[in-house]
């Protein structure tokens, strides 16, 4: 399964699809027609995280034409997000976040 498959896969239950652009922002440090691999797992799950799931969440949460409805659950995808982020052993900038700083007091 090549990384363009992979992704492809792993997004169509939220009901996501990439463009060519899409596929162009992970290209930039993937090669998405390479196989996906335990060596290239990380940096695919990075690229992910930093630039393809906060431009999704820039798009509508739900689209209606002519009585055709498309929704994401955007919940989950943060909740997909933040595993990314945790695997790829980086940190999250998106959703709220609660740092605890009482060590500083």
């Amino acid at each position: 399964m090549t990384v363009r498959e992979y992704i492809t896969g792993k997004f169509k239950p939220f009901g996501i699809g990439f463009s060519d652009a899409d596929f162009a922002d992970i290209s930039a440090s993937v090669d998405i027609n390479s196989p996906f691999t335990g060596d290239n797992r990380k940096e695919v799950y990075r690229q992910l995280a930093e630039c393809v799931i906060p431009q999704l969440l820039l798009r509508p949460k739900s689209v209606d034409e002519n009585g055709f409805a498309i929704s994401w659950d955007i919940d989950a995808l943060m909740k997909y997000y933040e595993w990314l982020c945790a695997t790829a052993e980086i940190e999250p900038v998106l959703g709220s976040s609660i740092i605890d700083v009482t060590d500083i007091w």
